[in-house]
């Protein structure tokens, strides 16, 4: 587990090789919210998972009051009107034409991702089991959301000149194909340089430091 101070009020279940909890993690990182990061995973510790989650669904963010919030993309939404009360620039734009460009941003890269995500269950079957067009529908998915991200990302960031959840969001996913599936991912590099070095940038932020894949 990883404290960021003597008294973390919220607690975030699920481990760090998912991208939809990395991505939440790092962003509490970025506006310095403490948390308790209680690393169980749904496959390998259901008996420990049971009784705090039996949804067996993560990211689960439990608030200091209690409430529980599940889905990365409400618990974003959250972590974004806790900073704006503290001051601080939210990840998502709050409202008009700029929400909607980074939401439909992120909404590529979660195609992205959620496309590697199937690709990396469709390999846990039995050799035998194994669909190969599904897989290569899949991997079409995958790759035509990472190059329309690549196509948008046309200065050091991918919208605007700052950082944005776009960007989280889409190294989150990336750093997950990197980690799984580094196959696929390589790929996908030769495709987009620019979303590469992108991800290269970013995992060597203190935020993403601080959120390591492999725990």
């Amino acid at each position: 587990m990883t404290n960021l101070s003597e008294a973390a009020p919220h607690r975030l279940l699920g481990l760090y090789d998912s991208p939809f909890v990395r991505r939440v993690a790092v962003s509490m990182h970025l506006y310095g919210i403490p948390f308790e990061h209680v690393s169980l995973s749904v496959f390998r510790q259901m008996d420990a998972m049971r009784p705090i989650n039996p949804l067996f669904k993560v990211p689960m963010l439990t608030l200091p009051n209690g409430e529980t919030l599940y889905e990365s993309a409400y618990i974003l939404d959250y972590l974004d009107e806790l900073a704006c009360e503290r001051g601080l620039a939210a990840l998502i734009p709050r409202q008009g034409a700029e929400r909607r460009q980074v939401q439909q941003l992120m909404a590529l890269a979660t195609v992205a991702t959620e496309k590697a995500v199937a690709i990396e269950y469709e390999h846990k079957r039995p050799s035998e089991l194994l669909w190969a067009e599904w897989t290569d529908r899949l991997r079409g998915q995958m790759r035509q959301a990472f190059a329309m991200l690549e196509e948008k990302l046309v200065g050091d960031f991918l919208f605007g000149n700052r950082l944005t959840q776009a960007d989280i969001t889409t190294v989150s996913g990336i750093g997950f194909v990197r980690y799984v599936r580094p196959d696929e991912w390589a790929e996908v590099a030769s495709a987009c340089p620019a979303l590469s070095a992108l991800a290269d940038r970013l995992e060597a932020s203190a935020a993403f430091q601080a959120v390591p894949i492999d725990q």
